[in-house]
Parts: C-alpha cells; sequence; structure tokens
C-alpha cells in the first residue's frame, strides 16, 4: 500500500509500464519482429522513457487545458475523451520519436520512419489509452489507500 499522497507516481508507473508494454507489442508485431526478446528489450527503454516523460511533463493539466477548450463540463464523456486525445498525442510523439531514435541512432531513414509510423501508431495508442485508463485509475485508488 502507498499513502495517498504517492496517487501520482503510482498512476504514472501503472500507466507507463501499460502504455510501453502496449506499444511496444504493437510496434514489434507491426514490424514483423515479435519475440519474447525483442518484447523485453523493448520495453524496458520504452517504459523509461514513458516514465520520465510523464514525471516530468503536465500531461494530465495540458489534457484538462485542451478539453476545456471544447467542452466545459468536466464530467461529460466528450471531456474525458479530449483529454485522453491530448495526451496520447503529447506521449505517443515524443515516446515514438525517441523509442525509434534509441533503436536506429542517427540514421537518414529515422524521420521517414517515424513519419509513416505515427498515424497508425496514435490511433492505436489512443484506443489503448482509453480502454486502460479506468482500470489503472481503479488500481491506483487501490493501493493508494492508506492515510498519511
Amino acid at each position: 500500500m502507498f499513502k495517498k499522497s504517492d496517487f501520482g507516481i503510482v498512476f504514472n508507473t501503472l500507466f507507463s509500464l501499460a502504455f510501453a508494454a502496449a506499444l511496444t507489442l504493437f510496434v514489434k508485431f507491426t514490424n514483423g519482429i515479435l519475440t519474447f526478446e525483442t518484447f523485453c528489450t523493448g520495453l524496458v527503454p520504452g517504459f523509461a522513457i514513458n516514465f520520465t516523460l510523464g514525471s516530468y511533463i503536465p500531461v494530465v493539466k495540458v489534457g484538462n487545458a485542451f478539453a476545456s477548450l471544447f467542452v466545459k463540463d468536466e464530467k461529460h464523456p466528450a471531456f474525458y475523451f479530449l483529454r485522453m486525445l491530448a495526451i496520447v498525442v503529447i506521449m505517443t510523439i515524443l515516446m515514438s520519436f525517441l523509442c525509434m531514435f534509441y533503436e536506429m541512432g542517427f540514421n537518414p531513414a529515422l524521420p521517414i520512419a517515424f513519419v509513416s509510423s505515427l498515424p497508425l501508431t496514435l490511433v492505436y495508442a489512443y484506443v489503448v489509452a482509453c480502454i486502460i485508463f479506468p482500470f489503472l485509475l481503479k488500481a491506483t485508488q487501490a493501493l493508494c489507500a492508506k492515510e498519511g
């Protein structure tokens, strides 16, 4: 159990792990190189990059600000989906680019590979994030039930 004050770090950890796992599975599968080894070697830097980005970029605040431009009621389902859209776009673009750079290095094909893979990756990441977010929120609430 964690303290309620640890909610942000616990949620970021769970979300980063789940998001990195989902994106690693997707990228390795679509490239035809999905094995246990490639999954594990992709998951570790993916998690590290995602966790770091989630720790330093206020994605929830950015997501809330973006969603509030279109929907004023935070309880409205459209607000949730717009907030998730902003969060996913930021996290997916940065994570995808940094993971590609990590794997490819300074390669002239990097920008082409990144741009060509981004649309499908964004759609997949958005669907995954919208599905896993409520479950991770409940899990984090259960883990962070301790007072003080």
